[in-house]
């Protein structure tokens, strides 16, 4: 007889071929292969996403028509469609419902034609990987054995069985010699062949040649997509001559259509997409005012005017200016400081530039050190700061760390310091012109406050302390530093530490009996609030915390003055349902006014203070938390402070005229539950707000002020200058 599996000439009652180590027995000699490959993995989740992904290739491969499998070992099922390879049996799907592990194995492996084994480093720890490989040597040799790398080189994840055969020398002595198993790459790192490394598999569980197979799928392929191009073009031709037809005898469907896309594009810009409102509008009017193919619709005129905002809306002060999304949800923002970019972090590393003028995109980076790890939470580790138009940050505060400084208007990286842990950044108080700013890192067992020069990376002075444990991350925004007097300040749980950046000596003092939220600094005064947010999980909206100011006498802090107040942890939201949100305490600003205040707001609550006496001069509560307040048209004799609720109410507050924002035409609702905003002015000093919705993680949405006077009169334009400015708007030649 012949070895079924190598046709080498053996006796009729032998029992083994020594040529390809096969035992066989007259059963096996008959059986009918049940499987097309028995996939043996160690049950890691990588492992058994490669597992899965070879089952799933090989069941659902058909072999093209000139490459049919001819066994007649194969089931009478399988050979009724000889160009399916079969199923595939891997056992955490095929022995669930089994009570014998060991004989569902051996009955699994003699019913397979192939078995592929799943390599990876761990695969030499597994006992049963190694029994299912000998199990289907002993019964069908090893010729038919397929290595698949799902990680780490060769050398480290086949298995030692595999590596070596028995042959027969010339004296007919078997001798244990080198082999190299058939083997396919599905490392992360070989994602880019990929297809090619399936095909291989599928080419040895077929039994045939994989270039040959290669160049069947190719042609195979070259006509499928010339009968697919075919018919699509035929199918185009078709269409297009009956929607040639309809549009022809039928003008009122292109007024339907125009007033649909009228109402979509209202609807765009209600929902804060502005520019995809303005490009809706667009298609529903005709290109100019000499173009026929499209009728002028009234409502879609009006559309365009309204997405446009010509006509401003006493009603809606606050108006979309532009959507930006990330391929991630963003986790922070930074907002040049005269309106020139806009950049957004993402979670999956990406640092993202806009115009902030229009929205349009001015490229993307990926730096390093945003480099994902399997313990990475890239919201608390991860942030971006913009030091000023040409000085952008960004920072890790573990893992490798790293600070990057990089120019947006250039897009040119400036300088790098690796391995330093930034736990925050700062801009000089009251400095907006500076290109200096402060750094503040962690080394081991020290925190350290530098004054660094943005354009460079110098360090130009600084100040270490030794501290017991990593700071909190609930006390990563309590950093401050001004350059007169060469100070920096960080608030660690109840104590201030200050920084003496001229002598590099530090100090520390307890100025609080609960945790110090934020701190802001001026000349030799500091205000800053406290309150224990980690004890708010009792469900009470009264929770204690207070504002205080105090003087640094450079011995200590003489408190000047001390405000205590209760606010709300857990707020209203949309439909009055209980959102919360992690409104702390927070000095806003010092605000230079004929008298300097303070500032500050707590859960739904905004308070302006004194700096010198602590004397209230303006307070509101909101029905929401505020999620961002930011000061704006600040002069001697007047200010106003723009605002962001977390129930999406976008608001601007006059403290001192005697109409507030909640009686005034200052207030707009825009339709998202807010859990993030940040605030600023445009380059011609209208206040900006950038909104971060709950249920978008991956979008901002950008809203302009645009204030309403009665005396305002609403341009006339002709449907030319409508559709040039409307273009113009969405970047369109």
């Amino acid at each position: 007889m012949n070895c079924p599996h190598c046709h080498n000439s053996l006796p009729d009652d032998a029992a083994r071929c020594f040529q390809c180590e096969l035992t066989f027995s007259d059963q096996n000699k008959q059986a009918a292969f049940s499987y097309a490959a028995f996939i043996s993995y160690r049950h890691l989740s990588r492992d058994a996403e490669i597992a899965q992904q070879v089952q799933k290739a090989i069941e659902a491969h058909r072999l093209p028509r000139n490459i049919a499998l001819d066994d007649p070992s194969r089931s009478t099922a399988h050979r009724k469609n000889k160009r399916i390879l079969g199923k595939c049996f891997r056992d955490e799907d095929e022995l669930a419902a089994s009570h014998s592990l060991p004989d569902s194995i051996r009955e699994a492996l003699a019913a397979s034609r192939t078995l592929v084994v799943i390599c990876s480093p761990e695969t030499q720890e597994s006992p049963w990987v190694q029994r299912e490989i000998e199990m289907f040597g002993q019964l069908h040799g090893r010729e038919r054995i397929i290595c698949v790398l799902a990680a780490g080189s060769p050398e480290e994840s086949i298995p030692p069985i595999l590596k070596t055969r028995m042959v027969p020398d010339a004296s007919g002595v078997l001798r244990e010699m080198p082999a190299e198993p058939l083997a396919a790459d599905l490392r992360p790192e070989a994602k880019a062949k990929r297809k090619a490394e399936l095909l291989r598999i599928i080419a040895a569980v077929a039994g045939c040649s994989y270039d040959d197979l290669r160049q069947r799928e190719r042609v195979r392929k070259r006509k499928h997509i010339a009968l697919t191009s075919a018919a699509a073009a035929l199918a185009i031709v078709v269409i297009g001559i009956f929607a040639f037809q309809f549009h022809r005898t039928s003008e009122a469907a292109l007024i339907a259509e125009s007033k649909s896309l009228a109402a979509q594009a209202i609807d765009q810009y209600a929902n804060g997409e502005h520019l995809q409102a303005i490009e809706t509008a667009l298609q529903a009017l005709p290109s100019s005012e000499n173009d026929t193919s499209r009728p002028l619709v009234p409502e879609a005129r009006a559309a365009l005017e309204k997405v446009l905002a010509l006509d401003p809306d006493p009603d809606q002060p606050w108006t979309p200016f532009y959507l930006l999304e990330a391929d991630g949800e963003i986790v922070d923002v930074a907002y040049s400081q005269e309106g020139v970019w806009i950049a957004t972090l993402d979670a999956t590393g990406v640092v993202s530039l806009y115009d902030a003028n229009n929205g349009a995109s001015l490229g993307t980076a990926t730096p390093d050190i945003f480099a994902l790890e399997s313990d990475t939470v890239p919201s608390t580790y991860w942030f971006i700061e913009a030091m000023s138009p040409s000085c952008l940050i960004m920072g890790n505060r573990t893992g490798q760390g790293g600070v990057v400084c990089a120019n947006p208007l250039t897009g040119k990286s400036l300088w790098k310091m690796h391995s330093v842990y930034a736990l925050a950044t700062a801009s000089l108080e009251n400095d907006s012109d500076s290109q200096n700013f402060g750094l503040l890192a962690y080394g081991t067992h020290s925190i350290a406050a530098s004054l660094i020069d943005g354009m460079s990376g110098e360090l130009l002075a600084g100040a270490e302390m030794a501290i017991d444990q990593f700071p909190r991350n609930t006390n990563l925004d309590t950093f401050c530093i001004q350059d007169a007097p060469a100070r920096a300040y960080y608030a660690l749980d109840t104590d201030l530490v200050t920084f003496n950046l001229v002598d590099g000596t530090t100090r520390q003092d307890t100025v609080s009996d609960a945790t110090v939220q934020s701190v802001r600094c001026k000349d030799d005064l500091i205000a800053f609030t406290a309150a224990n947010i980690e004890d708010s999980s009792d469900g009470t909206n009264n929770h204690p915390f207070s504002i205080s100011v105090a003087r640094n006498t450079g011995d200590g802090f003489e408190t000047l003055w001390t405000y205590e107040g209760t606010f709300a942890v857990t707020v209203s939201a949309k439909a009055d349902t209980p959102e919360p949100f992690a409104s702390i305490p927070e000095i806003i600003d010092i605000l230079r006014c004929e008298e300097d205040l303070v500032l500050a707001s707590a859960g739904k609550k905004l308070y302006v203070f004194s700096l010198a006496t602590g004397e209230i001069a303006y307070e509101q509560e909101f029905a929401a938390s505020i999620v961002a307040a930011q000061p704006c048209f600040v002069e001697e004799e007047r200010y106003a402070i723009s605002l962001a609720l977390s129930d999406g109410t976008l608001n601007m507050i006059s403290p001192l005229l005697d109409v507030t924002a909640s009686t005034d035409s200052s207030t707009t609702a825009v339709p998202f539950t807010l859990d993030g905003a940040w605030l600023d002015e445009d380059n011609y000093g209208n206040p900006v707000a950038y909104l971060h919705a709950v249920d978008q993680p991956n979008r901002m949405y950008c809203y302009l002020f645009r204030p309403f006077y009665d005396d305002t009169v609403a341009e006339e334009l002709t449907l030319d200058e409508l559709l040039a400015y409307a273009r113009q708007a969405v970047g369109q030649s």
